[in-house]
């Protein structure tokens, strides 16, 4: 029997329904304009809701002298001056509406007891600026964003996979896809199409990501509906993933288990990051500690596994359970591990596609008439090297 064919007209399409598409169709829904989101995955359970950690603004609710100007130094510094400053000034000075716009629609960041917004140290920060909800911070945004979405009645398709961005000289009219469990194809006509589909890194075996997810479906339907691709190679390997079960290799243990005093060693028990960065140990860039991790392991000193001890069984177990509560959660449903008592095997795991379709700053436009890229389909803020905190 012939597939049946949908078809659907929307101003807007956007293609992904994690954080980036679904604030980019609250956006357009709050400004009365015709939005279709659409999503290979269930829209609660997005990539997005797999970041941990934290979110970053120039608050300055921990530390009076920050400034987003320090954020944008900070940013830029360790994209080793490969990220566009325009694309970082407007991140950084909008940071903190990106924040309040969140506040707006009912999301709950944890508070000191007077009642700021409570700000932790991420890798390679000046000062204290990523914002968190304990260590679900994404799931919170993108839990939040749903039920932003729901009040607006933004219809939401959900497990439709894109295949193809219709085009028409040089203009985007549309795009096409199936749906994954059934076959139906959709055929959606639209003025403009958002792709937020995320990026690239499950070419890799051990990725943070599950495994359909990330497979460079943004890139593939840019490059083939007339857009560029920037810096493709340039690729943010997170120092912590766990290495078993192997259907669950490169999984998380958020980089909060580092901010909040956990230390790395490696199988002879060294504490190896003073050789690496002395000054900044655990609190290393991303990309440092990663390759530190890496040298130990292939210089022999890892463990059998091929991967280093995590330690945060040292840490009061309050404070394990009220700021590390899923990396908790996650280590005793995989590995039966009570981390207040006993180290995590990690290894480094490929995190985010700091390249992506090439947009200008000002406005997310492609050099297709209509196509647009939002968040980590995009590039230009993160360089070679991303900030801890400057994902969401």
């Amino acid at each position: 029997m012939a597939a049946t064919e949908q078809r659907l007209s929307t101003t807007v399409l956007v293609i992904g329904t994690g954080g980036a598409g679904l604030r980019g169709s609250v956006e357009l829904a709050e400004a009365g304009v015709d939005v279709l989101a659409v999503g290979k995955r269930p829209k609660n359970d997005a990539h997005t809701s797999l970041a941990a950690g934290g979110i970053n603004a120039a608050l300055a609710t921990m530390d009076p002298e920050d400034s987003w100007q320090q954020h944008a130094a900070d940013t830029l510094k360790e994209s080793y001056l490969l990220g566009d400053p325009r694309t970082t000034e407007i991140v950084t000075r909008g940071a903190a509406q990106g924040i309040d716009d969140l506040e707006r629609y009912g999301m709950t960041f944890a508070r000191e007891q007077d009642g700021r917004i409570s700000q932790r140290f991420f890798g390679a920060h000046t000062f204290r600026r990523t914002a968190f909800a304990g260590d679900y911070t994404g799931l919170e945004i993108q839990r939040t964003l749903v039920r932003r979405a729901e009040q607006l009645r933004i219809p939401v398709l959900e497990g439709v996979y894109i295949t193809r961005i219709l085009t028409h000289e040089g203009a985007v009219f549309g795009a096409y896809g199936f749906d994954l469990k059934d076959g139906t194809r959709y055929r959606v006509h639209a003025d403009a199409v958002i792709l937020a589909a995320g990026g690239h890194t499950r070419i890799w075996r051990r990725t943070s990501s599950r495994r359909d997810e990330n497979t460079g479906d943004s890139f593939r339907l840019a490059v083939e509906a007339g857009a560029r691709l920037r810096d493709p190679e340039l690729v943010q390997f997170h120092p912590s993933g766990i290495i078993e079960p192997e259907n669950a290799a490169g999984t998380l243990v958020s980089e909060a288990a580092r901010g909040e005093g956990g230390v790395l060693r490696n199988a002879l028990g060294e504490r190896y990051m003073s050789r690496y960065d002395p000054e900044r140990m655990e609190l290393s860039t991303r990309d440092r500690v990663a390759l530190a991790s890496y040298t130990e392991i292939k210089e022999g000193r890892g463990t059998e596994k091929g991967g280093v001890w995590l330690d945060v069984s040292h840490l009061p177990r309050q404070t394990v359970m009220d700021r590390l509560p899923r990396v908790y959660r996650t280590l005793l449903d995989l590995q039966m591990l009570d981390i207040t008592r006993d180290p995590i095997e990690v290894a480094p795991t490929a995190h985010y596609s700091m390249g992506g379709v090439w947009v200008r700053p000002e406005d997310h436009s492609t050099d297709v008439r209509g196509l647009y890229a939002i968040g980590e389909a995009s590039s230009g803020l993160h360089g070679a090297n991303r900030l801890g905190g400057n994902s969401l």
